[in-house]
């Protein structure tokens, strides 16, 4: 029995929206003034449409795998993933980018843990997620100069 092959069209039409959203976000780039201010999103604008040519192509040159079964998500999950998020963005006033950091990495981390805690993962994943969060603070502190937020309580 021959397995059916697909593409992924939702992903290259995403794809495809990114580089329009790209373009759209470069133009308006084009109105600062100060290149402090437009150097950086201007990078990033480029990596997103960059790799978003990158999914495309991929896309048409090689299609995608054997039809999956699909099995739906955790709705509660994604809720409380989105929640995490929006919950740190507010406490990063009061608590600082750092402690907000860290702590939304571990809630994020608890909540989209599918698989089982083993004595590894209880070890290393903390310490994955301290070197990430503490490797992007120090990136945008000092490589790239970014004002972050400090907290008041902290």
């Amino acid at each position: 029995m021959a397995s059916e092959r697909h593409r992924d069209v939702g992903g290259t039409v995403c794809a495809a929206l990114f580089i329009l959203l790209g373009a759209f976000a470069l133009y308006d780039t084009t109105q600062m003034v100060d290149r402090d201010s437009y150097v950086f999103p201007r990078a990033i604008i480029g990596a997103m449409m960059a790799l978003s040519i990158v999914v495309i192509f991929r896309n048409l040159v090689r299609p995608g795998g054997a039809a999956k079964e699909h099995r739906p998500g955790s709705t509660a999950r994604r809720g409380a993933l989105v929640a995490a998020m929006l919950a740190a963005t507010l406490a990063m006033p009061y608590l600082g980018f750092l402690l907000s950091g860290l702590l939304v990495f571990a809630a994020l981390m608890v909540i989209a843990m599918y698989d089982p805690w083993t004595r590894f993962r209880l070890i290393v994943y903390p310490l994955v997620s301290l070197a990430i969060v503490f490797g992007f603070y120090t990136l945008f502190k000092t490589v790239l100069l970014v004002p972050l937020p400090e907290g008041v309580l902290f």
